[in-house]
């Protein structure tokens, strides 16, 4: 099947990056850059190997909050190869546009030109060894972030608001970014900034300037987590002349950053592909070929991936009831699998199996092994089209 469509190609993985963790928003001015510099700084101060990459290339930020702004950035050469040499700050390896080019220009470049710089500031940066790289994306759902998302592997996305209703609409566009049917990657979850403020002279007061409930409801919209509420603080001390890096000075603060980051390296610890990096696809199957009847298929067919290789295969029972009201999608979710190959499917069992985040690719057909190295080789992509009479999910008939 000719790929026309959202093809997925096998991703590059940078060598000694164990977790690319990415910090995104709908818009600016919600405090995006500050979540994944304390976010970045937290990891950090608990012990993790952690590099910090600043890839709003329109107006980065990063080199400021850390106060680096006037730093060099070195280069080394790795046999012919030059890499940058990050700078080091508080126990972070940081990187930034801001620090390659002249602070009093504006940068202005096409979508290509600017996606081209940042994977060349991913890719030719000598990170060494790290735990997690955090990246700052730029605002919005733009080339940076889909060429970044394409090209290379991300464990997962934090997406930040504030409660207010604008802000949560445009959120809502970020996070859509990241949902099964387009980027496919997972939410950890939702970092809700500016609950509320409290006075510093009255501790136990809270003032809701942008109303409430906007970080949770989108939260609850995406199958995901509110990772934290955080407040706007009055006073906040300096550190080194930035008073960005609020974890490092206000007990609440740090004590948010705490949550965060906990649940980060939870979220990481727990991914599937922890196990020997495998990538697993499952494909209903009848006599070694594509099942049509998804929610009544013989059995599935469970592919291990790894370098874009077929290296295992187990079967599994297709189980009883209709493939959007059974627990299959639960059951393949626990075995590892990210990815199913199907043939024809209801929007109901799509749904499901993508709240489990299990990107479903419609309209595959012919020999089961052939079908997944097509797969790998970005030869097959979603039909877009649903089971036709099933457009409701289920029927007395069964879901396909």
């Amino acid at each position: 099947m000719a790929c026309n469509g959202n093809c997925m190609i096998a991703k590059n993985r940078i060598e000694g990056i164990e977790n690319i963790i990415v910090v995104a928003s709908g818009k600016g001015g919600v405090g995006k850059s500050t979540v994944a510099a304390n976010l970045a700084l937290t990891l950090a101060k608990q012990g993790y190997r952690v590099g910090m990459m600043d890839a709003d290339i329109y107006g980065p930020s990063i080199h400021k909050m850390f106060g680096i702004e006037n730093e060099r950035v070195n280069a080394t050469y790795v046999g012919e190869e030059e890499y940058f040499l990050p700078v080091e700050k508080f126990g972070l390896k940081i990187i930034s546009l801001g620090l390659l080019v002249d602070n009093s220009q504006a940068v202005i470049w096409r979508g290509p030109m600017a996606a081209s710089a940042l994977a060349q500031l991913l890719t030719k940066t000598q990170w060494g060894q790290l735990d997690y790289l955090v990246v700052d994306f730029p605002p919005g759902t733009g080339d940076i972030q889909i060429s970044m998302m394409q090209q290379f592997v991300v464990e997962g996305a934090i997406v930040v608001t504030t409660p207010q209703v604008l802000s949560v609409n445009d959120a809502r566009k970020g996070a859509e970014m990241f949902s099964p049917a387009k980027m496919n990657l997972p939410i950890i979850g939702i970092v809700e900034n500016m609950s509320w403020f409290t006075p510093k002279e009255h501790p136990e007061e809270k003032y809701l300037l942008f109303g409430k409930g906007g970080g949770q409801k989108l939260a609850d919209e995406f199958h995901t987590k509110l990772l934290a509420q955080i407040p706007l603080i009055q006073d906040v001390e300096e550190v080194e002349n930035q008073d960005c890096l609020l974890s490092n000075t206000n007990k609440v603060i740090g004590e948010c950053f705490e949550r965060i980051a906990d649940q980060v390296v939870e979220f990481a610890e727990a991914l599937p592909e922890r196990k020997d990096n495998v990538l697993k696809i499952a494909v209903p199957t009848v006599d070694n070929h594509v099942d049509d009847h998804f929610g009544h298929c013989d059995h599935y067919t469970i592919f291990e991936i790894r370098d874009k290789k077929i290296v295992g295969e187990e079967t599994l029972p297709a189980g009883e009831g209709c493939g959007c009201k059974s627990n299959i999608a639960s059951v393949l979710r626990e075995k590892g699998v990210t990815i199913l190959l199907a043939g024809n499917m209801g929007d109901g069992a799509k749904n499901v199996l993508e709240a489990q985040q299990i990107r479903v690719v419609r309209g595959c057909k012919g020999d089961i092994r052939q079908l997944v190295n097509d797969f790998l080789s970005g030869k097959v992509c979603d039909s877009g089209v649903g089971c036709a009479g099933h457009e409701g999910g289920c029927s007395h008939h069964g879901c396909h």
